[in-house]
């Protein structure tokens, strides 16, 4: 597939490497790369809109310039470039896909799925979306709300229904109440004494909630700690009052 692009002379100076390549549709793309600088000129011409020519330029995955070269403007280009981002995915060049660095999701072939894709942007090659001119021109890709409720619906699959919730955390949590209790009895049984009983409740309770928090990282089972606090209460008060 690497094929579809043909190496040719750079036409804009300071640039060393150049390739083009026309689409199935007729539409005409260029990419072209200055080395040194790690500076990367993409162009789409395109036929539907009757070969009118948009450009961007990038430097290691940050979009330094959008513009429409036939009307000599500035221009945001993400919806012109962006279509034809498996295109320029088959690039044979690999440092110039590293300088694109996932800018209109651009990526390398290798990485295809999900996770590769979330390490190459972490790794500092910068959002895939360019939005330098949206304040000029009144673009709104997400608004605060849309936000909040993106990353709400996010945070809800990650953990996940509560079935499974639930499955994830039971034994977990059993494990926990048995081997409380358990405790408890060997130090009632080695002195046989309701407050001392009570106290221990009440500290593995809060020791179950310290590890769930601090070591499992995970939310508290609070019926889990208020059950060994009440018991632990009704027994120190037990032992206090009455023996």
């Amino acid at each position: 597939m690497k094929q579809i692009w043909r190496k040719q002379k750079p036409r804009t100076p300071g640039f060393i490497r150049s390739f083009t390549m026309e689409t199935p549709l007729g539409d005409v793309l260029e990419a072209e790369f200055n080395f040194h600088e790690r500076l990367v000129r993409l162009s789409a011409e395109i036929k539907a809109e009757r070969g009118r020519i948009y450009n961007s330029t990038i430097r290691n995955g940050v979009v330094m310039q959008e513009k429409d070269m036939t009307a000599g403007r500035v221009y945001p280009v993400f919806r012109k470039i962006w279509p034809f981002r498996e295109f320029f995915s088959l690039l044979p060049d690999k440092d110039m896909l590293a300088s694109i660095g996932g800018c209109y999701e651009i990526y390398p072939p290798q990485a295809e799925n999900q996770s590769e894709r979330k390490s190459w942007e972490e790794k500092g090659f910068g959002e895939p979306f360019s939005t330098k001119y949206d304040s000029i021109f009144g673009i709104i890709r997400e608004t605060r709300f849309q936000r909040w409720r993106r990353k709400r619906r996010e945070a809800r699959l990650s953990r996940g229904t509560r079935w499974e919730r639930f499955k994830r955390r039971f034994w977990g949590d059993v494990q926990d109440i048995c081997l409380g209790l358990g405790l408890c009895g060997v130090v009632y049984y080695a002195y046989y004494d309701y407050v001392i009983l009570g106290f221990s409740l009440a500290s593995f309770g809060m020791l179950a909630g310290l590890l769930d928090f601090l070591v499992r990282k995970r939310s508290v089972l609070m019926t889990k700690v208020l059950s060994f606090l009440s018991l632990g209460s009704y027994f120190f008060y037990t032992g206090y009052v009455y023996f």
